[in-house]
């Protein structure tokens, strides 16, 4: 091996070593699924309708209000549970605005784990349904869905 193929290959290992360290650190949750699909299309249609105009389309946040998905929303409530988030947001959202049903809120709450690549199973979402977020949701974004009539 030359010198210079010598400095490569140890550049590259050094570049390539916190990529796998970064991988092994994304381990898939281990909980079981706490919400169905139907639950998180209703959400979805509930936190557009109540929530969107705060917290934007995609959960992003803006100004005072925070993200809903992804590393800062993780960051927050990764060892809080799935109950504390349905009590927070049925006690104090929408800000100003009248309190939604439960099943509203319900569904708010699929959504939010179904955007943080939480997995959908049999059994619903209730307000009692008690689990830390991190076990069941990792904050990566599913992939955006193709557009209706748009080849994958």
């Amino acid at each position: 091996m030359t010198r210079i193929t010598r400095r490569l290959a140890v550049v590259a290992a050094a570049l390539a070593a916190p990529a796998l360290v970064l991988v092994a650190g994304q381990q898939p949750p281990s909980g079981a699924p706490v919400y169905t699909l139907a639950q998180a299309a209703s959400g979805r249609a509930a936190y557009q309708a109540n929530c969107a105009s705060c917290h934007v389309a995609d959960l992003g946040g803006r100004n005072e209000a925070p993200q809903l998905a992804g590393g800062d929303f993780m960051n927050t409530w990764r060892s809080r549970s799935t109950k504390d988030l349905f009590d927070y947001m049925s006690s104090t959202m929408p800000p100003g605005g009248p309190s939604l049903t439960p099943d509203d809120y319900a569904g708010i709450v699929a959504y939010i784990l179904q955007q943080n690549s939480a997995a959908a199973g049999a059994t619903p979402f209730s307000g009692t349904t008690s689990v830390a977020i991190g076990t069941v949701a990792t904050g990566q974004r599913p992939p955006a869905a193709a557009p209706i009539g748009r080849a994958h």
